[in-house]
This record gives C-alpha cells, structure tokens and sequence, in this order.
C-alpha cells in the first residue's frame, strides 16, 4: 500500500473538503496552509488511483468513487478521534508538577487551591508533599517549595508570597486556670506552644509599637504543624504563639480562642515560591508557582483581615 494511504491528515483535508465544499474551509479546520491541503489531497488521489473530488462543481463535492470511500471513511475517524483524544489525555498526565508546603499550609488550604488550578489547567497534576526545602528543591525530588523564608540563591527563581503574622493566643479554659498575662515577661509563668522546622523562624522576641521583648516561658512544647498548634491550644495545653489568624476565624468568632498580651505579637516574616532556575514562567512549573504565590497571599492576607476584623484590631496600631 502506497505510504501516503496511512497518512491521516491527508484523509482529513479529504473529508473536511467533502463535508465542507471548500478547500479554504478545510485547511482552517486543519491549521493548515491552503498549499499544503491542495497538495496533500493531489498526492492522496494519485495514490488512490482515482479523483475523490469533483473540482468542477462549486460547492467542491466527492465524486462518485470519492462517495464510496467517503462513507467508509467517516466510520473510522471517530474511532481514531477518541485515540487523539486519550493520547492527548495521557499525555497531559506527565505534566506532573511535584509541589512541597509546610504541612499546615498543606492540610488547611492546598485542596481548594488545587481544584482551582485544576479548572484553569486542566493538564497539569499536582503531586504534593510537605516539609521539603531547597536541597530537594535542587536535587530534583520537587518542582516547586513553598518556603517560610526567601532564601538568596541564583539556581532559584524566587516568587514572594505573604507576610506572615501570629499573635498569641489561648483557650480561656487555660486562661481561666493560669491568668491572663498582660505582658511579655509574664510568660514565664506559662506554658507556651511553638512551632519548628527546617528553617522556620522560631520566635524570640515579641513586637508592639516598635517595642521589642524577648519571648520567655515556664514550659515550651514545639510542633512542627500549625494546625497540630491549634489543637493543643484548643485543648489548654498552652499559649500558642505560631497560629496564623485566618486558620482559626470560626474559632475567633465563637470565643473558643481570645488573643491575649494586649495587642504584642510575633514579628513579621515572609514567605515565597521557589523553583529552579530553569523553570521560568513559560514552563509549566514556573506557571504554576506564580499562580500559586498569587493565589495562596491573596487567600491568606484576606483570612488574617477577617481575622483582625472579628478581633476588632486595627493591625495599623500594633
């Protein structure tokens, strides 16, 4: 069998120009030159052995062996249609993007975040993992590390994300049981819970109004998940000095955590997207990380808002 009788473009310029009567038509259909469509179909039917297109009759219309082969024809393209179509989906499936976050920010938002991505980029699968930082970055075992710090490094293209901002807060049952401290140095009649982990910023001093204290304590315990904080907090355990505003608003509304030290709090740290060099904006990584670093400050910045709004603080005073 002649070669060109397996080629599947030129029997789609063949069946375009049937259905549509128009050359032109069929070549746009195709993303195709009107050149090349006319050269193909030449090509097929001198490999056929027979004209399969009346070029006398406006619209263009198959002639009668054209017909014939016509009718066969559309039967078979549907069935290689659907073929496009799964190797097109199995194909966008090794568009994996491998992201690592700190495990908080992992369990508390990353789901929604993703099933939006999933609506924009269809193609693409995030594989997540947590608590990975610039050696996997570096070595390969992920694509894309959110970070609570913005490391300097020219093998990275960094993306900023959100300031970062905690205040401590309690259950009144342990506030009920142990005082409300009024004041840094009051902690160190209390039991304090921080979080840890690879390049985390532990706490060391308080801040309000320009004012630095360090942090003091009677007890610490140090988690390395936010939402793990939360629960000991929740629980009475001790003040927590690590939980973000916006993961605890329900929390806030209802009174089941009250800030307390009149207003002091954690200084201000920042997080950031990384990826490697290589993986630009073009890439589909890189597009990804920047949608990412828009996406997850914009959701964080606006839960602490809310947050500062259910505690009645202008964050401006502190």
């Amino acid at each position: 069998m002649h070669p060109l009788l397996s080629n599947l473009t030129a029997w789609q310029v063949f069946e375009s120009v049937a259905r549509t009567g128009s050359l032109s038509r069929a070549a746009i259909e195709l993303d195709l030159s009107v050149s090349k469509a006319s050269r193909l179909l030449a090509r097929l039917e001198q490999a056929y052995g027979e004209d399969l297109i009346c070029r006398a009759a406006r619209p263009l219309a198959p002639t009668p062996a054209g017909g014939e082969v016509l009718a066969a024809l559309r039967k078979a393209l549907p069935a290689w249609r659907d073929f496009e179509v799964f190797l097109g989906t199995t194909k966008s499936m090794r568009h994996v993007v491998r992201l690592s976050t700190p495990v908080g920010i992992g369990r508390f938002y990353l789901n929604a975040q993703l099933a939006e991505y999933r609506a924009i980029a269809p193609h693409v699968v995030i594989e997540a993992s947590i608590e990975k930082g610039v050696e996997e970055l570096l070595r390969r075992d992920i694509d894309v590390a959110f970070l609570p710090y913005t490391p300097s490094r020219e093998d990275l293209v960094i993306y900023p994300a959100m300031h970062a901002f905690t205040m401590p807060l309690a259950c009144p049952a342990y506030l009920r049981r142990h005082g409300t401290p009024h004041a840094p140095q009051e902690l160190r009649r209390h039991d304090l819970i921080l979080k840890t982990g690879e390049h985390f910023p532990v706490a060391t001093h308080l801040v309000l109004r320009g004012e630095r204290r360090p942090v003091v304590w009677r007890h610490i315990v140090f988690h390395h998940d936010m939402l793990n904080i939360k629960d000991a907090v929740l629980r009475g355990f001790g003040i927590g000095l690590d939980i973000p505003l916006g993961m605890v608003l329900d929390e806030l509304r209802s009174g089941l955590l009250v800030p307390v030290l009149d207003g002091w709090h954690r200084d201000y740290w920042d997080y950031c997207i990384a990826v490697r060099r290589e993986s630009g904006p073009q890439t589909v990584a890189g597009a990804f990380a920047a949608w990412y670093a828009h996406r997850a400050t914009q959701e964080i910045d606006a839960r602490r808002r809310e947050g500062f709004r259910i505690l009645g603080i202008d964050p401006e005073t502190l």
